[in-house]
């Protein structure tokens, strides 16, 4: 069965924080106050309708604003797909790189919308359509995050999450008060005895700071899983360093767009694992690809978000359940708005530290119009 794509539509939308969620980012910039998305349908002369999503973030390279993205969605994605076969998408992702020049985050909105038009043309879900789950069952392992927030909110949080059957957590760092991340961790470990605690610094510190806090905060969990991007994304040499001088693994997240970026990573020691993001890779597609070159250089991957809403959470499961290279739990499934902008939320949100992708066709979700219309901008 095939389909050709008739039309590419990019919905800009702004909905309101619900909970907090803080990053070093996010510090900076005066906290997350919306998520100021980008939805994507994609309509085909089957009837059948594909949803993206894109979470745009002009702090991060290549991140780009709401704004840029609808652009480029419209000005180049669009023509570009428009009028070509549904289930050739590879070879549309391929095009459609050359024509963006290294901007992955409007592609991964249109790549996501493609995938999941193929898999309600062909009545399978989108987890399929990349191979399927390797151990036949489409379960992910889940991990408790926790945003930059003072150390008796961090211990009450971690108690909440251990008596939901969490031992994984992930926890920001990076912030104005180092103390208190110290504190925070020291918090979790006290009231979570098994806890398996890994840091993400989102490229607050330095190379020397960054030794300096690694190691307390080693000292501090009784042993980091990993520790996420210390340093600036293009500080590959201070990734190295803070691998060597802490002997704590190192996740590379903004320093890793690339199937290129796996293999210099790779090449150059400064990473033990890597992060990927659909935003980041272009969406499924080069998701895959970077996937196969970090399995080839022996670097394990994590599955990671930008925070998207409920049609970009369910592209990331999907991946994250059919890929063998996911062997971190992942967080994934965190939403911290107001309206997911989909049908059924409940659907999607684990009741412990596992949880099993539906397997309705496609991306398994169904947008609420009526959500979209009401956070709908221009």
């Amino acid at each position: 069965m095939t389909a050709t794509v008739t039309a590419v539509e990019a919905i800009p939308v702004s909905v309101p924080a619900e909970t907090s969620y803080e990053t070093s980012l996010s510090v900076a910039t005066g906290g997350q106050g919306s998520y100021d998305h980008v939805l994507v349908r994609v309509e085909t002369d089957a009837g059948v309708t594909g949803v993206g999503e894109v979470a745009p973030s002009s702090t991060w390279p290549h991140g780009l604003t709401r704004r840029a993205v609808v652009d480029l969605i419209e000005d180049r994605l669009a023509p570009l797909v428009e009028g070509e076969q549904l289930h050739r998408i590879p070879r549309l992702v391929d095009r459609a790189e050359r024509v963006l020049s290294g901007e992955p985050f409007p592609l991964s909105g249109v790549d996501v919308a493609l995938y999941d038009a193929l898999g309600k043309l062909r009545d399978s879900p989108v987890y399929d359509l990349l191979g399927g789950a390797p151990d036949g069952e489409p379960t992910i392992d889940l991990h408790y995050s926790i945003g930059i927030r003072p150390p008796e909110e961090v211990r009450e949080l971690a108690v909440e999450a251990r008596e939901e059957g969490f031992t994984a957590f992930k926890v920001k760092v990076g912030g104005p008060d180092f103390e208190a991340e110290r504190e925070a961790i020291a918090a979790i470990v006290e009231a979570v005895p098994d806890a398996e605690v890994r840091i993400d610094a989102n490229q607050g510190w330095v190379a020397a700071e960054a030794i300096r806090r690694v190691r307390r905060l080693d000292e501090a969990a009784d042993g980091l899983v990993l520790v996420e991007q210390p340093v600036p994304h293009d500080d590959v040499e201070g990734l190295r360093r803070v691998r060597e001088a802490t002997a704590v693994p190192v996740l590379a997240d903004e320093a890793c767009f690339s199937p290129a970026d796996v293999a210099d990573l790779a090449g150059r020691d400064a990473c033990d694992a890597v992060n990927i993001k659909l935003a980041k890779t272009g969406g499924l597609s080069r998701a895959r690809d970077v996937a196969t070159v970090a399995n080839a250089h022996g670097l394990p991957c994590f599955m990671g978000s930008m925070l998207e809403l409920g049609i970009g959470t369910a592209a990331n499961a999907h991946f994250a359940a059919s890929s063998p290279a996911v062997t971190y739990p992942s967080g994934v499934l965190n939403v911290h708005a107001t309206s997911t902008l989909v049908e059924d939320p409940g659907a999607w949100k684990p009741s412990g530290d596992r949880f099993t992708v539906p397997s309705d066709p496609g991306l398994g979700v169904t947008v609420d119009d009526t959500a979209v219309e009401r956070y709908r901008v221009n």
